[in-house]
């Protein structure tokens, strides 16, 4: 069996965890940032800097791994030829654009208030719109790059918001988890609308015959990934109008169950963006005709 066709997926899913902890962790400390306390602050911030730093790793392994598939050996990863081949190549451009947002990333640590906005700002969109310059994006042109640009900053304010509210359950103090369970339920209707309409745009302009879904392995795989996003939304749902209002009461046996609601949705996550990393380097697009 080929290394890379193992090595790549794992590294692509690694590359998304990465990408919705960094890109959604500046969402939840630029939205929710007031409401937190100091120790949720500093927490915040550290799982933010983590995902930066796993971000411009792994996208430097993604690049050593294009050489890899270019020459067809290990060896391949440090061959001066494979390694410009693979930087040039248009996944190479967007790895290497992931790499720089992710640099932006850490750099902005240490500068004021008002710029660290600015360039987070430009270091986010740098990673998501590196995701934009290569695979299967690139066949419907600017709609389908820019659907799926919406799409991931959905899924970033998302996910980004799944580890910090795990963390702040498991800490003595949780008097504020109400707040912003609530208020996350409020904004996450618009992301989530967003990340579905625009996901199922795209996923109809690159597929162009729903059917597929049923008869090629690309669509069954979709389809896999599709009913494990309902599931994650179902959970959602749960949240927002059971546990939540419950949260507000703080009542710890409905911390409990809302901590274990939320590993439920990192789990479903996790084999989402598994899913998704299959489908972007394992699969071909079904052709159509």
């Amino acid at each position: 069996m080929d290394v890379w066709s193992i090595f790549d997926p794992i590294l692509k899913a690694i590359l998304y965890i990465a990408s919705f902890g960094s890109v959604g962790g500046v969402l939840f400390n630029f939205q929710f940032g007031k409401q937190l306390i100091p120790e949720q602050q500093i927490y915040c911030s550290y799982l933010t800097h983590k995902s930066t730093l796993l971000g411009a790793v792994t996208a430097v392994l993604m690049i050593l791994s294009l050489a890899g598939n270019l020459g067809g050996d290990l060896a391949s990863v440090i061959d001066p030829l494979m390694l410009q081949l693979a930087i040039e190549s248009m996944a190479g451009v967007g790895y290497s654009t992931a790499f720089a947002g992710f640099v932006i990333m850490l750099i902005v640590k240490n500068l004021s208030a008002n710029s660290k906005i600015f360039w987070s700002i430009i270091g986010s969109i740098g990673i998501l719109f590196s995701f934009t310059m290569s695979g299967h994006s690139q066949s419907g042109g600017v709609i389908t790059q820019v659907l799926l640009v919406l799409h991931l900053f959905g899924i970033a304010f998302w996910l980004g918001g799944l580890l910090p509210f795990r963390w702040i359950c498991m800490q003595p103090d949780t008097s504020n988890l109400g707040v912003l369970a609530h208020r996350f339920g409020v904004l996450a209707a618009g992301y989530v609308g967003l990340l579905l309409s625009a996901g199922v745009v795209y996923a109809y302009l690159l597929l162009e015959d729903l059917s597929l879904i049923f008869i090629t392995q690309y669509g069954n795989l979709l389809l896999i990934k599709i009913l494990l996003v309902g599931t994650l939304l179902s959970l959602a749902a749960l949240n927002k109008f059971k546990l939540v209002p419950l949260l507000e009461i703080e009542s710890s046996k409905a911390v409990r169950r809302f901590q274990i609601s939320v590993q439920f949705e990192i789990v479903l996550a996790l084999l989402i963006l598994t899913a998704s990393s299959l489908l972007t380097t394992s699969m071909t697009l079904p052709i159509t005709g």
